[in-house]
């Protein structure tokens, strides 16, 4: 039966029993744009050293509590043993622990099982939880002792797939299961799959619990190890969260080099910071430094007697927002001054922590700002009185200008000729700002010496507060293709969507690796193009700006051409982009059988592209669909909706963007029963929610 879950439940204690086989090493299947910090090993087990595959997964469930190592009591070292597998007793023990049921476990009763199915005692009473659970079909399992005799039914060692159906039931999602009992399956050795577990798989995959042992095998029958279902347990989490003890979610509200304070309801909570807690951030495997936490960002941290352990960032975005107006006037007494916007005088409040600064960075006192004087303001955006964080005047000092070629450049200073003839060297301040037409975010690292012709402008100082290029003529390739890389020389040849019109362009000092709107370092962006084929470049004369790596086109449908098996959608710029497929490999919301018939012109598709090859490998359709509020389940963040013609059910929102009627960012907290909500779907899974009709909850 489908076993419902309360995740507010706080788990507690650790658990030192083995876990389940896996893979020694596991293969992203994408690369990430944050940058791993050389840092030691996160977790104390001296066999989990800094860079193992599994190290986040392992120190994330190590501080909650969750997993435990061996120790050696000789001289207090311990080991995690990653390799080693797991029973499916004991990975049945770690998914009650997991789904916090373990406290219902019968006490005081004898369990008599089948003759055939031989479990260690220590277990008997969390296997018979697990069967009234649902977490476990006993005549399922039965039938599995008495085909094989050979292996005690508790201490064998527990396969990928069965540990898959375990899982998938521990988080409530068998509907999810039988739907995609006959979908198409992600990886090539899908026929060794059982069927029993064929759906399971699947629905593992789409809620992005497993991976694979590589990018296209799944190798159901294979044993799990310790690192594999730890790791499996941990990216759970994401999607369907359990409150641990010790563990905090919210708003950095406050980071010092010592310290980190957390914002959560209303409520603050401060930690330590030393050199023993550990970061990660969410689109990583490896840690990162300290230096990468976002003041106002989402974090989570796992905390003991008021230090930080553990932190993970769990999101890019500032919860901040800027508003600009003249500034009207100021009370030192009560601490408020008014700014006018859109014709309206503000009130704005502040207290001893407003940083307020001049145009160039520099700190100045509230009373010297002129009264009309353009000014910006930061808040915060969390709280439910917003904070004042900062308040700048945009009083700049006078400049006059100097043109030349620029001739050398480094972060201090840069060297220009000015007029053919004449060597002009400047520091340069350090809030200096750079202008390319064309190209955004913009720095110094992006100007080019002997190409480049810039004004710059200089303040009484002497130093340069802006910089213009006045010679750059930016050009664009959308879906080109690399042909050939010469490393040596930086030089790539590339080729449009058609494949024709080659063209060779430089990688210079100055290019941009970017991947999904993330820049990369440099050397993982030269290493990657050995992998990737699909690129967009922005180039100026034969040198590359910015080489973006594709993964995926989104547009609306414009011809399908079966023939040809070619696919022409029109991108967000206007731009028809023409992409070959070799199967016709369809995603649809409630249509595990999905076929290129199911597209329709003028439909918002997701071509997902292969790697290396110019070739569409999926297509995902686009849908939106209405749903009215039936209930609202504030504390696990679920929502009970409805259609015409659909019963109700229950809605998750983790991870999924919210939106107000006005199409601002929202929060869970605007959704009512009874309203209705526009939900859009990307293929089968749910990405965007938005309310139909405005409400009063910012």
């Amino acid at each position: 039966m489908p076993i419902e879950l309360c995740w507010k439940k706080i788990l507690t204690g650790a658990l030192a029993v083995t876990l389940v086989t896996g893979s020694g090493s596991a293969v992203l299947s994408t690369p990430i744009a944050v940058h791993a910090a050389a840092v030691t090993a996160s977790t104390p087990f001296l066999d989990v050293n800094a860079g193992h595959w599994a190290e986040k997964h392992i120190a994330k469930l190590y501080f909650q509590g969750i997993i435990d190592g061996y120790k050696n009591t000789a001289d207090g070292t311990a080991t995690f043993k990653p390799e080693k597998s797991v029973s499916q007793q004991e990975a049945v023990l770690m998914a009650l622990r997991f789904a916090g049921l373990i406290d219902k476990a019968p006490t005081n009763s004898m369990i008599i099982f089948d003759e055939s199915f031989e479990v260690s005692e220590f277990f008997k009473t969390y296997i018979e939880l697990a069967f009234k659970e649902g977490l476990l079909d006993r005549e399922e399992e039965y039938a599995l002792a008495k085909a094989d005799t050979e292996n005690a039914w508790g201490s064998k060692p527990a396969s990928r797939e069965w540990v898959t159906k375990l899982i998938v039931k521990a988080i409530g999602q068998q509907a999810v299961a039988s739907q995609l009992q006959n979908a198409s399956s992600p990886f090539q050795d899908a026929s060794s799959i059982s069927t029993r577990y064929k759906g399971f798989v699947n629905a593992a995959f789409q809620l992005g619990l497993v991976k694979g042992m590589t990018e296209t095998t799944f190798e159901p029958a294979k044993t799990i190890t310790r690192a594999s279902l730890a790791t499996l347990f941990s990216r759970a989490q994401s999607s369907y969260p359990v409150d641990y003890e010790g563990q905090l979610s919210g708003v950095v509200s406050d980071l010092t080099s010592t310290g980190l304070t957390l914002y959560q309801d209303g409520k603050e909570t401060s930690y330590t910071l030393d050199s023993s807690t550990v970061y990660f951030h969410f689109n990583s495997e490896k840690p990162i430094t300290k230096d990468q936490l976002l003041e106002y960002g989402d974090v989570t941290v796992i905390g003991k007697d008021g230090k930080a352990l553990y932190v993970e960032v769990e999101s890019d975005t500032q919860h901040t927002k800027t508003l600009s107006g003249t500034f009207d006037r100021y009370n030192a007494t009560d601490k408020t001054f008014y700014v006018w916007i859109d014709n309206k005088a503000q009130l704005f409040t502040y207290d001893e922590s407003l940083a307020v600064e001049d145009a160039d960075g520099k700190s100045v006192a509230i009373d010297t700002i002129r009264r009309d004087a353009k000014v910006t303001i930061v808040q915060d955006s969390f709280r439910k009185d917003p904070r004042t964080l900062k308040l700048t005047t945009a009083v700049a000092p006078n400049t006059t200008t100097i043109s030349g070629l620029v001739q050398n450049l480094d972060k201090e200073s840069i060297t220009i000729l000015q007029d053919g003839k004449n060597l002009v060297s400047k520091f340069l301040d350090k809030s200096v700002t750079v202008q390319i037409e064309g190209l955004p975010n913009t720095s110094i690292s992006d100007l080019i010496a002997k190409v480049d012709v810039v004004e710059l402008s200089i303040n009484a100082n002497e130093q340069v507060v802006a910089i213009k290029v006045q010679n750059r003529q930016m050009n664009k390739i959308t879906a080109a293709q690399i042909v050939n890389s010469a490393q040596d020389d930086k030089l790539l040849t590339i080729v449009d969507s058609n494949g024709k019109n080659a063209q060779a362009l430089y990688i210079t000092d100055a290019t941009k690796f970017v991947y999904r709107g993330e820049t990369m370092k440099r050397e993982d962006g030269m290493k990657l193009m050995n992998q990737f084929k699909n690129i967009i470049v922005s180039y100026s004369h034969n040198n590359i700006i910015i080489l973006e790596f594709v993964d995926k086109y989104v547009g609306e449908l414009v011809t399908l051409n079966e023939t040809d098996q070619q696919v022409t959608i029109k991108i967000a710029n206007g731009e028809l982009i023409t992409i070959p497929y070799n199967k016709s490999n369809v995603d649809l919301k409630d249509k595990p059988s999905a076929n290129l018939s199911d597209l329709t012109k003028g439909a918002t598709i997701t071509l997902d592209l292969e790697y290396d090859q110019f070739l569409i490998y999926q297509i995902k359709i686009h849908q939106n669909i209405q749903y009215e509020i039936v209930s609202v389940d504030s504390v696990n963040k679920k929502l009970r909706v409805k259609t015409g013609t659909q019963a109700a059910f229950d809605l998750s929102t983790a991870s999924i963007d919210i939106y107000k009627a006005d199409g601002t960012k929202g929060a869970f907290s605007q959704f009512k029963a009874g309203e209705k909500i526009n939900a859009t779907y990307v293929g089968s899974t749910l990405e965007k929610l938005q309310s139909v009709t405005t409400t009063s909850n910012g």
